[in-house]
Order: C-alpha cells, then structure tokens, then sequence
C-alpha cells in the first residue's frame, strides 16, 4: 500500500522582505515616500519609521532595503554614490595628507557622469532654494562636517570645517556649476597642486584669526 508524501508546507515569507516584482515596486513606493517626507520635514525631523508611515509599509521593510536614513535620503535624491562614505574614506588619511586625499576624492567622484548629473542637480538646488538648502543642511553636517570635525583639535574644529567646506563649495561651484575657465579646462592633478595645499592650511595651520 503506498503511502501519500506529506504534502508541501510552503515556507513562510519573511515579513516586509516581499520578492519578485513586487519587491521593486516596495521600494519605489518607499522611496517617493521618502522624497515627500523629507521635503516635508526635512532630513534631521524624517526617520525611517516616519517614511515607512507614509508609505504605508512596516518600518522592517524600510530597513530591508535601506542601510539607515542617510542611505534612503541619498537614494531618494538619486544620487548613485553617498558623499559622506567618499569623505569618511578620505578622513581616514593621515590628518597632514587629508588635504590633498579630500581634494582627489572630489575630484574623482565628479569625475563619474551619474554621480556628476545628480549631485549637479543638488548642489543647483542648494543655490537656488532656502527651501532645499534647510532640507540638505543636517544631511551635510551629519555626513560630512562632523566626520572631518571629528578629526581635528575641538577648541577649533568648527571653524576649521566651516573653512574647509567653502573651499571645497566654492570648487564645485566654480568648476561644475557656473564652468568657469580655466579652472574647467585644467587636469585634475593641476587642481589639487593648487587647491590641496588651502585645504591642508585651514586643517592644520595656523589661523591666526581663530586664536584667542
């Protein structure tokens, strides 16, 4: 007498991680979400529980497919690379080779067209709308500034940031906003000779305004 298999019990999906086409179609829809929360609210008041509310999914979905907010706010302004990873690579570098490490990194990600197209887009924003600037500025401070203020003496350390990042702002203005020759036309290696060195001195020289 044949016995009958044991039926197939299918195994239980695992909640918030749905699979095939409507996986992508989850993270579309978190990530309009997203674009409307933090527009909204803006990057420092948005969390991932909040986003995952005005989407209308379990906040464990949102965290399926974004690392934490600063990854779901970078996907949601399509920008293909986080700027604060690039800075924390090149915070790594000997504080008196930062200078020079900050620069190339700059350089060599803009150099990438998707990169380039989005943050391009970002930084056009920034100049042009309060709006966008009030929404970008935690996201920079918290990716960017503080990972470079991190490495450096307290007593100045935001001072010394605040004068780093208008040399690394103006650059980009300059060079990839508003085109402005020579400064376009010239070799990266050309840049960084000359822009390096005013990084490293606002890093580790001595500014003499900031003594007390």
């Amino acid at each position: 007498m044949n016995e009958k298999a044991p039926a197939e019990v299918p195994s239980a999906r695992k909640r918030g991680r749905p699979k095939g086409s409507t996986a992508g179609a989850a993270k579309t829809m978190i990530l309009k979400a997203a674009s409307k929360e933090f527009a909204h609210v803006g990057y420092e008041a948005a969390s991932l529980r909040s986003v995952a509310r005005r989407a209308g999914v379990d906040p464990a979905l949102v965290h399926h497919y974004f690392k934490d907010k600063s990854d779901l706010f970078v996907q949601s302004m399509h920008i293909p690379i986080n700027p604060g990873r690039i800075i924390a690579e090149a915070a790594s570098a000997p504080l008196d080779q930062m200078g020079e490490a900050l620069t190339r990194a700059l350089l060599d990600t803009w150099r990438k067209p998707a990169f380039r197209t989005a943050a391009t887009a970002m930084v056009r924003g920034l100049i042009s709308s309060s709006r966008a600037t009030n929404m970008l500025r935690p996201f920079l401070h918290e990716q960017i500034f503080s990972r470079l203020g991190s490495r450096l003496p307290q007593e100045q350390a935001e001072q010394r940031v605040a004068l780093v990042a208008s040399q690394i702002i103006g650059l980009i203005v300059s060079r990839y906003i508003i085109d402005l020759e020579p400064l376009v036309s010239m070799e990266d290696q050309q840049v960084i000779e000359l822009v390096a060195p005013t990084i490293q001195r606002y890093l580790t020289g001595e500014l003499p305004a900031l003594n007390h």
